[in-house]
């Protein structure tokens, strides 16, 4: 069942997420990288109970279910701007990884605007997506701290993120142009 209740346990550790990334971004500018990665982690951890606690004790919401991908979006989208603008991400990377999230949010917008019945799905290659942006940041911060992966990690994460980012965009663009048809013919 979906509540509308806003303060939830679920809710209260999205929003400590939420919390929690302009202090990751302050760690990395002033070149704190382990500390990053200790905050990145509190960060996880709080991603993996508020789902879990949210289902295993019926605390699911509207709200959270807004809240958390947003949470999400935010810390990931944060930290490689931060990265790009340190020098530690390329440009076309972090052109990817931006015009991506802008596909997605105007698309999403343009839908809602239009149909007014927003369904948000990620697909297979976004969730892909997700998980490669999270670990080019967690790579990139252990190298930054301790020198660590060896170079041929580092630059196969870079590609393989660049590549399921654009994947994941063009997808993106498909589906909100498959939905706006297929709405368009049933009116």
């Amino acid at each position: 069942m979906v509540h509308n209740r806003i303060l939830s346990i679920p809710n209260i550790l999205t929003l400590a997420r939420i919390v929690i990334t302009p202090f990751i971004v302050f760690a990395i500018m002033e070149g704190e990288a382990a500390f990053a990665l200790i905050l990145m982690g509190i960060a996880g951890i709080t991603d993996m109970l508020d789902g879990a606690i949210a289902r295993y004790l019926d605390q699911r919401s509207i709200v959270g279910a807004f809240m958390d991908p947003l949470a999400d979006k935010l810390m990931l989208l944060s930290t490689i701007v931060t990265l790009f603008f340190i020098d530690e991400i390329p440009l076309f990377l972090f052109l990817a990884v931006v015009f991506r999230d802008l596909v997605i949010m105007v698309g999403a917008i343009a839908y809602e605007v239009v149909t007014g019945k927003l369904e948000m799905l990620p697909t297979m290659s976004s969730k892909i997506t997700t998980v490669l942006q999270i670990t080019l940041v967690l790579t990139v911060l252990s190298d930054m701290a301790w020198g660590l992966p060896a170079e041929l990690f580092y630059q196969t994460v870079i590609w393989t993120t660049f590549a399921f980012t654009c994947i994941s965009g063009v997808q993106y663009m498909v589906v909100w142009m498959r939905k706006a048809v297929t709405d368009e013919d049933t009116n």
